[in-house]
């Protein structure tokens, strides 16, 4: 029987149902966590370290079981049909690790041929990647002689040489330069308008707004909320963000008492405060930070982002705090 276009387009490329997989020794992973991702969609996981994003792409990248729940990828079961799951999907993880003494291009040739890619076909794709990613004139050069930037476009590479129907990928650009996260953005909605099914753990809040059909947020292990990046920050209409770069570190618990103030945090050197929107707001936060002794250089009130949303959700910061 010939299967219809339009339900191959329902069917989900990546479908996961109450995953769990907890570390003893930390009781750190993930817990019950159900996400499902449909081909063309780009997806968007979101949480502070430890809230189990590296754990749950283990798990659906096969590299682990879990210890309760199932998936599935492009129909094939994840947990005991591991060799058929992994063939379907690439994957990028946070810190990728390469044979040192290999060339870029001996490395990549290497994933290639194991997805079982014909050696002219994989010489093909992998010119015109390396061309793509701006690795072309380093592809003779040993992997250990690689920056932090090169080898992660070195691993986007290798996820993407053999056409995956599922894009696995955890912080895919970090650590990556203006141009090279402009091409890497670039490359995303072109696999994603051919119909590749992308999940990607970033906390890098502009990337995900501006890639992501949709967003879920792990907290502690568990998913606790999932949507469109649209529906989340218009759901904090009335809100603001105030970051205010200091010349010198001020004791700011004062300024949790100015009305409208919901949460002062430190990122880096700024200072950063949600607050309730009112009128007078920001003139009552300029005099709390001067009363407070803060030389303030920069001030910037900005829209709520996904950020605000993870906060009002959770009350704690998406990203570590410096």
């Amino acid at each position: 029987m010939t299967v219809g276009k339009e339900v191959l387009e329902r069917s989900a490329a990546l479908s996961a149902e109450k995953i769990t997989r907890l570390y003893k020794s930390s009781g750190r992973g993930v817990a019950e966590v159900s996400v499902e991702v449909r081909p063309g969609e780009i997806f968007g996981l979101m949480g502070p370290n430890g809230s189990g994003k590296s754990t749950l792409l283990r798990v659906l990248s096969t590299a682990v079981e879990p210890e309760s729940g199932a998936f599935r990828v492009c129909g094939a079961d994840g947990v005991r049909e591991k060799r058929k799951a992994r063939a379907r999907m690439g994957l990028m993880v946070d810190r990728p690790t390469h044979y040192g003494d290999l060339t870029g291009w001996a490395n990549a040739y290497l994933f290639a041929r194991s997805y079982g890619i014909e050696e002219a076909k994989a010489e093909s794709v992998l010119a015109e990647l390396f061309d793509y990613f701006g690795l072309d004139e380093y592809r003779d050069d040993r992997t250990k002689t690689y920056s932090y930037g090169m080898g992660k476009k070195l691993a986007l590479i290798e996820a993407m040489a053999h056409g995956p129907d599922l894009l696995l990928l955890d912080e895919p650009s970090l650590g990556l330069d203006y141009t090279s996260q402009l091409a890497y953005q670039k490359k995303i909605r072109e696999l994603s308008n051919s119909g590749v099914a992308i999940l990607i753990a970033s906390n890098q809040v502009d990337e995900v707004e501006a890639l992501c059909d949709r967003v879920a947020f792990l907290h502690r292990g568990r998913l606790i909320a999932q949507g469109t990046p649209e529906e989340f920050v218009s759901s904090l209409e009335g809100t603001r963000r105030i970051v205010a770069a200091l010349r010198n570190p001020v004791d700011y618990e004062a300024l949790k008492k100015v009305e409208g103030v919901e949460r002062v945090a430190t990122e880096g050197r700024n200072l950063v405060l949600h607050c309730a929107g009112r009128p007078g707001l920001v003139a009552d936060v300029v005099a709390g930070l001067v009363s407070a002794g803060g030389d303030i250089t920069d001030l910037a009130v900005r829209r709520p982002s996904l950020e605000d949303v993870y906060v009002k959700l959770t009350g704690e910061a998406l990203r570590d705090e410096a």
